[in-house]
């Protein structure tokens, strides 16, 4: 994962804003729409741009509704893992439930709500990892749960590693890995409801997704002081790490 900043996406949001203006412009001048300049997130039709939180939630709800059963009796159910790449893609794309069908004829509510199910479960257990490094301050809590929390905040967890042997090193350094995860936590909020309020006007919703996220791992949900809080902000990267694959590949797109 590249080495980067909030403020790197923050740059690219004031672009953005220019080239939405610009492209308004040339609009009303020429009366021809201007050319596309957002990154295509996937190869699926729709509208580009990730599900927001409550869509998120509307979706597990459908499809909780759809198969008939309180979600915790799908615990444990199995899915495979093209059914995972549905779940993402349909969440990275903005997909509702009629739209995913359409889209991926044959595709059974089931194994995409036991494959949300089980994804949750395993990033809140890394995200629980973290908070308990973040509690108990200690590098014997590092040692403890470093491996789980590496899961969800890789680069971190490396940074503060290497202090493990100086307490008060430690503690200096996790509290500087805290704030910046809590500061970038509020921005990337501020991101999301940002898009979210674009609803009415596709071409631009589109093009402040690649914000968010985007395909070569430029988007804000790949930095590395994000912390997923949820698992449509999951990029490849962290995705691989918790399905225990090889992240070679994701590192790629991450």
């Amino acid at each position: 994962m590249a080495t980067r900043s909030y403020e790197d996406v923050e740059d690219r949001t004031r672009q953005s804003v220019a080239t939405g203006s610009a492209s308004a412009k040339t609009r009303t001048q020429s009366g021809a729409p201007p050319k596309r300049l957002a990154e295509v997130c996937n190869p699926w039709a729709g509208r580009q741009s990730p599900c927001s939180r409550h869509e998120e939630t509307d979706l597990v709800r459908e499809l909780t509704i759809v198969v008939g059963a309180d979600g915790l009796e799908l615990d444990g159910l199995e899915f495979e893992r093209r059914d995972v790449t549905v779940l993402m893609t349909a969440l990275r794309c903005g997909l509702t439930l009629p739209e995913i069908r359409v889209q991926a004829p044959g595709v059974r509510p089931t194994r995409l709500l036991a494959a949300y199910i089980e994804l949750e479960r395993r990033r809140a257990e890394a995200e629980a990892a973290w908070r308990a490094i973040e509690h108990d301050g200690s590098p014997r809590s590092m040692e403890y749960h470093a491996v789980l929390a590496a899961q969800l905040l890789p680069a971190i967890v490396t940074q503060l590693s290497m202090f493990v042997d100086d307490a008060d090193r430690f503690a200096g350094e996790l509290a500087k890995c805290v704030d910046q995860i809590n500061r970038t936590a509020r921005r990337v909020l501020l991101l999301e409801d940002r898009v979210a309020q674009g609803a009415d006007d596709p071409d631009r919703i589109r093009e402040l997704g690649t914000l968010l996220y985007d395909v070569y791992g430029h988007g804000a949900w790949s930095l590395e002081t994000f912390l997923p809080p949820r698992v449509g902000t999951l990029v490849p990267l962290r995705l691989a790490a918790l399905l225990g694959e090889d992240i070679t590949a994701a590192r790629r797109v991450s």
